[in-house]
């Protein structure tokens, strides 16, 4: 199953995309803004993982 996580970079994010990954075997896309609340650091073991993919992504609208 693919799940798509917008904020996994913050604490509670990180956390579940760190279960969905490693206890429930799912595909995990991460979307992140990365500001002041998220940190690269927190899931920098699963940069590697297949299931796992990090996103840069600001999804406000300013047009």
């Amino acid at each position: 199953m693919k799940i798509l996580v917008t904020g996994g970079c913050g604490f509670i994010g990180s956390n579940l995309v760190r279960l969905l990954v490693k206890d429930k075997n799912c595909s995990v896309v991460n979307l992140d803004k990365l500001t002041y609340a998220g940190n690269l650091e927190s899931l920098a073991d699963l940069a590697a993982h297949p299931s796992y993919v990090l996103e840069q992504v600001d999804l406000c609208s300013h047009g």
